[in-house]
């Protein structure tokens, strides 16, 4: 609480309005704004900080330790659930904008964890590079937040996820000292530092921020295919997703499309579809031929064809990417599914919308080994969504929750094997000490 502890919370944001500047810390009224909270309430957090630099995350988690107040990293305001932040230095990582630099030669990008996904793609095409997967439905979402919360990707799914190419980061621990993690891929060395010590990096994605803050990433980058897109609307229901699916896996399984995006709302499923090469633009005419028979086999029908337009190609403005199928950005819950365990996972989710009294809303994403599925959480509060209250269902049918959040963390933990328990909790205990970044309850 702010106002039990008033003359620490009114240091703390002296101590940050000194070091940063009264433009990037946001308080009283417009903190509580800013995060979600009634800006005429009480509730609400000591300060919203929008850094620019490793030296101002360096110094912002100095403040928190020394005050002894907790910080929490957010890419999105205001906050799906804005209670956790109530008395707490929130971080908005937006302000981390390094713009992306392409190494050519080693097919890299460097660029600060603040900057946009679909702005990194963007750059890379103009030296005819570009990402592996990216997000579609929300292009506005940042590499931090893409890579804190274990996002997949959706675009390019097909020939590998994102996650994958993450070649170094640079991060803040909550002891407040700047790391590079990785980069022994990027010289051509094995993935081991100097010491024998393996590479802790994987450990850190998916981590949203409770182990160390993500401040800059180098990615590695992939020569960018001829690509074309075609669409299909169908009836809804199960028969009908379960041919798509089964067409998208036919058609990834013979390298003839990267992307396959499935919206499926109450009584029709709308597909697109992604086909992609790598031989030169003329050989596009044949992929595309291949991927609609593909999809003829399981009597899917897929519209005309159409060429990415030049200058999105080139990376000169943003793709034309299918839109979300609402116009606002609901609450949702994401989820990591294997092929064998779809029909399992669709059991439940059915189950559990209608314990809920909705139809089922969602999107998929299909990828060579995995779908990545969003399902729309449609009540006004979506914690107590039964998808949420009851997501321990969804684990023991496959599902790997993708940012677990505070209202999905306890459920993961407790169906992770003893080892990955006990290490988690040594590295935290190692970066994060004194608990500033893992405030309340200290669960990684």
């Amino acid at each position: 609480m702010v106002e039990a502890r008033g003359s620490v919370a009114g240091a703390a944001q002296a101590d940050l309005v000194d070091r940063l500047g009264r433009d990037r810390v946001s308080l009283g009224e417009a903190a509580r704004l800013l995060a979600g909270f009634d800006p005429a309430g009480r509730e609400g957090p000591v300060a919203v900080v929008r850094p620019n630099s490793v030296e101002h995350v360096e110094h912002i988690v100095k403040v928190g330790r020394t005050r002894h107040l907790p910080i929490e990293v957010r890419s999105r305001l205001p906050a799906l659930v804005p209670d956790e932040l109530s008395g707490s230095i929130v971080i908005d990582s937006t302000g981390l904008h390094r713009p992306p630099a392409i190494d050519i030669s080693r097919r890299v990008a460097t660029v600060g964890a603040g900057v946009e996904v679909g702005a990194i793609d963007r750059a890379s095409r103009q030296a005819r590079l570009c990402l592996r997967g990216m997000p579609s439905l929300h292009a506005n979402e940042t590499i931090g937040a893409v890579l804190g919360a274990g996002e997949c990707g959706e675009l390019g799914l097909g020939d590998g996820s994102l996650l994958t190419d993450i070649v170094s980061a640079l991060v803040v621990t909550g002891g407040g000292r700047a790391l590079r993690l990785g980069g022994s891929d990027l010289f051509g060395q094995t993935p081991w530092l100097g010491e024998g010590v393996p590479n802790p990096l994987p450990l850190l994605l998916a981590s949203e921020g409770r182990m160390a803050i993500l401040c800059e990433v180098t990615v590695r980058l992939h020569p960018a295919p001829h690509v074309a897109w075609s669409a299909v609307k169908l009836a809804g229901g199960r028969p009908n997703l379960l041919a798509v699916l089964s067409g998208a896996r036919a058609a990834m399984s013979a390298r003839l499309c990267d992307s396959v995006l499935i919206a499926e709302t109450s009584d029709s499923i709308q597909v697109h579809v992604r086909a992609a090469t790598w031989r030169g633009e003329d050989d596009l005419p044949a992929t595309t031929s291949l991927a609609s028979a593909a999809f003829a086999r399981h009597k899917v029908s897929l519209g005309a064809w159409r060429d990415e337009e030049k200058r999105v190609r080139l990376g000169q403005q943003a793709g034309e990417w299918p839109k979300p199928v609402a116009a606002h950005a609901p609450a949702t819950l994401d989820l990591r599914v294997a092929w064998p365990d779809v029909p399992g996972v669709l059991d439940v989710i059915d189950a559990l919308y209608a314990e809920a009294g909705e139809v089922p809303v969602r999107a998929w994403a299909v990828g060579g080994s995995y779908l990545r599925l969003r399902c729309d959480l449609q009540s006004v509060r979506a914690d107590v969504h039964p998808l949420v209250q009851r997501v321990h269902h969804l684990l023991d049918a496959g599902a790997v929750p993708i940012a677990t959040g505070s209202r999905l963390r306890n459920a993961a933990r407790e169906r992770m094997p003893p080892a990955a328990k006990v290490l988690l909790t040594a590295l935290a205990r190692a970066w994060d000490p004194e608990g500033v970044l893992s405030p309340r309850t200290g669960v990684i």
